[in-house]
């Protein structure tokens, strides 16, 4: 019986631009790329590593060493992918649980010699239309990336800082585009951010990221009751939150891979947050267009999608996902998760 091939590798993504949020500024992410072969066929994986949630690219290789041998040979179904990660390894690192699982998808669909968005019963490989991320930078230089972005019918806007109202401002003064904001968690006490929001209803602002820290989430009922925009829930939920109480203060929630470490449970959750009334946004890291295809997957379920994380590097190592003329993403009809080296 032939067994699986696993090989990684650290890839440092250039981004074509400075990419600033409110907690600081980057020009490069270092993601690691697994891939794992039998039979001839190859399954690819991405992990997009955030500080943010303690994770590292070294501490991604980590979790991959401490895998049996025989790991995936193991495996017979997705589904059980994550229960036996968990038996192996008990320190959730869940960028490398989503590339594992990635990889296994990919193989299978390659194995099945068909896409994956056909093999989970999805009607449209085409899903809704992606936000194109404008990072922080002086209003000038926001407004010069506004006008390089052009073919974008969407924009998200990076906030958080003590100059958001003349950011947007100048904004307004090169597009009247729809807007989605996201303040990383920057303003900081419940007057400022009402103060913010009031101004921004008036900019057709789509919905709001994040206004609040994570750890002011009562404060974050409240902000929900008064607000006229829709909130959406980033560094809030991670994947394991109740989502009842997520919905008390928020009206969406981003789900991002390598923060939920799962497509399968991802695509729970959306069903799940459907049923309660949340809207669901597919988000992304600084990631590849292989990472970001298995994103397009899950938001082919979903409400909103920001999904142009491929868009912002220079080295894309992977090639296949592609936006219509009007800004949808849209899965290739090759197996697996459609994308190549």
């Amino acid at each position: 019986m032939s067994r699986f091939e696993v090989y990684w590798e650290i890839i440092p993504l250039k981004l074509k631009e400075v990419f600033t949020i409110s907690r600081g500024s980057k020009s490069e992410v270092r993601n690691v790329f697994l891939s794992i072969t039998k039979n001839g066929i190859t399954g690819f994986g991405e992990a997009g590593p955030n500080t943010r949630y303690d994770e590292t690219a070294e501490k991604v290789v980590e979790y991959f060493e401490s895998l049996p041998d025989n790991f995936f040979d193991l495996i017979e179904g997705a589904d059980e992918i994550q229960n036996k990660l968990d038996q192996i390894n008990s320190k959730s690192v869940q960028s490398a649980k989503t590339a594992i699982e990635m990889a296994w998808l990919d193989w299978w669909g390659k194995s099945h010699n068909q896409p994956l968005w056909k093999l989970w019963d999805a009607k449209s490989p085409a899903g809704p239309v992606t936000s194109y991320t404008i990072g922080l930078d002086t209003p000038e230089k926001m407004q010069e990336k506004i006008r390089n972005a052009e073919q974008y019918p969407v924009y998200k806007i990076k906030l958080g800082t003590d100059r958001d109202r003349e950011i947007i401002e100048a904004i307004r003064e090169v597009t009247d585009k729809p807007l989605r904001i996201d303040a990383n968690e920057g303003w900081t006490t419940l007057d400022q951010a009402k103060r913010e929001i009031e101004f921004l209803s008036t900019q057709n602002i789509e919905l709001i990221e994040q206004p609040m820290p994570s750890s002011e989430f009562y404060t974050m009922t409240k902000l929900k009751k008064w607000s006229p925009l829709p909130l959406a829930a980033d560094e809030s939920f991670l994947g394991e939150e109740d989502l009842r109480e997520i919905s008390e203060g928020f009206h969406v929630i981003n789900v991002k891979l390598m923060k939920i470490g799962s497509l399968v449970k991802a695509r729970n959750v959306i069903e799940s947050a459907h049923d309660l009334g949340l809207k669901v946004m597919i988000g992304c890291m600084i990631e590849s267009s292989l990472a970001n295809s298995a994103g397009v997957l899950l938001a082919l379920k979903a409400d909103y999608v920001d999904l142009d994380g491929h868009l912002l590097i220079g080295n894309d190592p992977f090639h296949g996902l592609h936006l219509d003329a009007s800004g949808h993403v849209i899965l290739s009809d090759r197996s697996g998760l459609g994308v190549h080296k």
